[in-house]
C-alpha cells in the first residue's frame, strides 16, 4: 500500500504524554497521503466502579469533557500542520472492542497506534498481547496498523507544554 491510496487514517490515542509520537506519525501520514485523519479515544471508566467519593455522573461528565478537549487540541494541531480533513471520535467502553468495531465501521486503510509502555497504572495490554491483538485487528478490520514506539518523555517537555 502506498500513501497515495490511503483515504482514511485512524489515530488511536490513549491521551497521555506517550501518545505524542503516535500523533506526530499520524499527522505526517495524513499530510503525505492527503487522507482524512480521525483521532480516536476510548474512555474506559471501569475505575468509576471503585469510586468512593462524589457523584459518579459528575466524575464521568468531567472525564468526557476532558476527552473532548484533548481531541479538539489534536485536531487543531493537525490543521495547523496542514491537514485539511481531520475529525475525532470519542467512545466509551472496552478499548479492544471499540478499536475492533471502529476498524470495521470506517473502512480505514491505516490505524496508527502507540506501543504500550510499562506503567505503574493499569495497561490495556499485558506483555506479549499487543502484537497478537494488532494481527487480529489487521485481519478483522482489513487494514494496516502502524505501531509507534513512544519517545522518552522529558520533565522539561511536560513543564513547558511541549507534549502535544
Amino acid at each position: 500500500m502506498t500513501t497515495q491510496t490511503v483515504k482514511q487514517i485512524i489515530c488511536a490515542v490513549h491521551g497521555g504524554p506517550e501518545s505524542r509520537e503516535t500523533v506526530i506519525r499520524a499527522i505526517s501520514l495524513a499530510l503525505e497521503s492527503s487522507g482524512r485523519l480521525t483521532f480516536f479515544h476510548v474512555m474506559d471508566a471501569e475505575f468509576l466502579g471503585y469510586a468512593t467519593v462524589g457523584t459518579l455522573r459528575v466524575v464521568y461528565h468531567e472525564l468526557e469533557e476532558m476527552g473532548k478537549f484533548v481531541m479538539l487540541i489534536l485536531c487543531d494541531r493537525a490543521r495547523a500542520r496542514g491537514v485539511t480533513q481531520v475529525d475525532y471520535i470519542l467512545r466509551e467502553g472496552n478499548v479492544r472492542k471499540q478499536l475492533r468495531q471502529l476498524a470495521m465501521e470506517t473502512g480505514a486503510e491505516v490505524m496508527v497506534m502507540g506501543r504500550p509502555t510499562r506503567s505503574p497504572t493499569k495497561n490495556i495490554f499485558k506483555p506479549g498481547e499487543f502484537d497478537d491483538f494488532v494481527a487480529d485487528l489487521e485481519r478483522e478490520g482489513n487494514l494496516s496498523v502502524i505501531r509507534v514506539s513512544p519517545a522518552p518523555i522529558r520533565e522539561k517537555d511536560l513543564q513547558s507544554g511541549l507534549v502535544f
